[in-house]
């Protein structure tokens, strides 16, 4: 996949070891030749995805400047196999490196470097004691003295700069997108940059630190020699919010740039060799093995990846829809998991990032698409018709929030066999209204929904505050006409609430008995209010039992498996 059709090429990739295979993407010039590679590293977590895009931006302005980029999923994070439940995947982490420079060099690359940002960099500090990675240059961007450290920081910053109110339950409730067992936060814990290593990390080492946090003394004495010192105040408004908001750090990008380049190394011949485009990420007892392979959907070549099983394919399409604040990999990984366990039991499954977001072509420096951006749902229909255009009715469409309201868009149109929605947005009749709207004859009708949906992107806390109130005067997602044109077309939907989002006021009894009267279950439409759950789908338990609901819902109506 071209990102700039004269300059680059970005390509998907696996490697590393047939039984735990490794997301790649790499980004090469198209002169066929190069001053080197460069092996990006991400954070893990949530903050993988608010650092995507500006990897990714470094990533293909490198390749503009003659190197080969590799970016990469750690072991049982994004694409990559496995899970934080397998044994050793520390040491898998460390592995990942080493493989990650071994293929840089495979292609005929002599002058390997590396950047990893947050857990990215502590993982490659941690790999430099275990391997001779003999990295020319080395970048530790905002990195964490330790896993330890990263869990603090992660448990402190759960909910940062969200009104976040931990729902009722009988069990204790963590609000966190990423919740770790105590085995895995142990071995995290024991992953840091103080080990020493057989040389020295790279033959330059920048450090880049936030200005507005301590660095310990004993972290600073560890790297005191031969390293050089930055400061940087784009970390918080980069990963310390959610993805619309988030705010690319151009000037570290910048700087990076420039150090990684300044060394002059001659241009030398390289060869890019990908193995097969799929492979078996998946093998568990009473299942079938998952194979997976990558996918250009529509013709903005989205990017996605499928998941089916080694055999014969049975039931649906399912077809995992994000919303504005994901990409692919889904919130807490939820997209990747799911399809690779119902791909086990003979389902296709495919997540897909939507158009100029995640993995799908765009360029460095373009902005994010807006929040309120109305080319949504031709990606939904661009996807579905790739991934069946035979039949693209013979499908199941699953998402969260604003992904729930367009997977339910497009089960509508193609008559889905299912559609299954989580915390589905309110006030949507009047998003539709405003889009007609904007469509007016007059100037002047078009010109004010234009200064409306300006204000909604500036002042989130006007759109908070008037979909609150739309929640009770506007048709939602599941009024009556959409139930009854479900019910006429055949499909079988799902839809599971917070107490929040089932009834605006939950503690007004009789808006209350209307929201349950409006939403009662009946033989195509089943509803559940998962009392533990929050709009934002932080709670643990909340986020466990939605999932432990939606598989066996898909297993039984769509499989033809048994649920466990």
């Amino acid at each position: 996949m071209s990102t700039s059709e004269n300059q680059i090429h970005e390509e998907s990739l696996w490697f590393g070891a047939a039984d735990r295979p490794l997301f790649g993407r790499l980004a090469s010039p198209l002169m066929g030749t190069s001053l080197g590679g460069v092996l990006l590293a991400p954070p893990i977590g949530r903050e993988a995805r608010l650092a995507r895009r500006c990897l990714r931006s470094l990533a293909i302005l490198l390749a503009m400047d003659g190197y080969v980029t590799l970016r990469f999923d750690h072991f049982a994070t994004g694409n990559s196999s496995g899970t934080f439940e397998d044994d050793g995947f520390d040491r898998a982490w460390f592995e990942g490196v080493n493989q990650a420079t071994e293929l840089l060099r495979s292609l005929g690359l002599s002058s390997v470097s590396a950047v990893g940002m947050r857990m990215g960099a502590t993982i490659i500090g941690a790999a430099a004691a275990e391997y001779h990675l003999e990295l020319a240059s080395a970048v530790m961007w905002d990195p964490c003295e330790s896993g330890r450290t990263y869990l603090r920081e992660s448990s402190a910053l759960g909910g940062f700069g969200r009104e976040i109110e931990a729902p009722e339950s009988s069990v204790p409730v963590k609000m966190m997108e990423y919740v770790y067992s105590d085995e895995a936060a142990t071995r995290m814990s024991a992953v840091n940059l103080f080990a020493p290593t057989p040389g020295p990390l790279a033959q330059r080492v920048l450090m880049v630190v936030r200005d507005d946090r301590v660095i310990s003394s004993k972290f600073r004495t560890r790297w005191s020699e031969q390293v050089e010192w930055e400061t940087t105040s784009e970390q918080g408004p980069l990963l310390e919010t959610e993805l619309p908001s988030s705010v690319q750090p151009a000037a570290a990008i910048a700087r990076i740039r420039e150090w990684l380049t300044v060394p002059e190394s001659p241009a030398t011949p390289f060869q890019v060799v990908l193995g097969a485009p799929d492979t078996v990420v998946v093998k568990a007892p009473n299942a079938y093995p998952v194979r997976e392979r990558f996918v250009q959907l529509g013709p903005h070549r989205l990017f996605g990846v499928v998941s089916e099983p080694v055999g014969d394919v049975r039931g649906p399409l399912i077809v995992m829809v994000s919303g504005i604040n994901e990409d692919h990999v889904g919130p807490s990984r939820l997209w990747v998991e799911l399809s690779r366990r119902w791909a086990g039991v003979g389902l296709r499954c495919a997540r897909f990032d939507l158009r100029e977001l995640g993995e799908s072509p765009w360029l460095p420096g373009q902005p994010n698409p807006p929040a309120f951006d109305k080319t949504r749902p031709d990606d939904i229909r661009d996807a579905v018709n790739a991934l069946s255009p035979t039949d693209p009715s013979d499908s199941v469409l699953i998402g969260l929030c604003s992904g729930a309201q367009l997977a339910l868009g497009a089960a509508l149109e193609f008559k889905s066999r299912g559609v299954c929605i989580i915390n589905p947005q309110v006030g949507t009749g009047l998003l539709r209204t405003a889009d007609r709207l904007d469509k007016s004859d007059r100037s002047s009708i078009r010109s004010f929904v234009q200064r409306c949906e300006n204000l909604l992107k500036r002042h989130r806390w006007v759109g908070q505050m008037v979909r609150q109130v739309l929640r009770l005067v506007l048709p939602t997602a599941t009024s009556p006409k959409v139930r009854k044109t479900l019910a006429s077309n055949e499909t079988e939907m799902l839809l599971l609430a917070s107490p929040g989002d089932f009834s605006p006021f939950p503690w007004m009894p009789i808006i209350g008995t209307i929201d349950a009267r409006r939403l009662m279950s009946s033989e195509r439409f089943r509803v559940e209010v998962i009392s533990e759950m929050d709009h934002d789908f932080l709670s643990d338990v909340g986020r466990d039992r939605v999932v432990d609901i939606l598989e066996r819902h898909v297993r039984e109506k769509f499989s033809g498996a048994p649920s466990d």
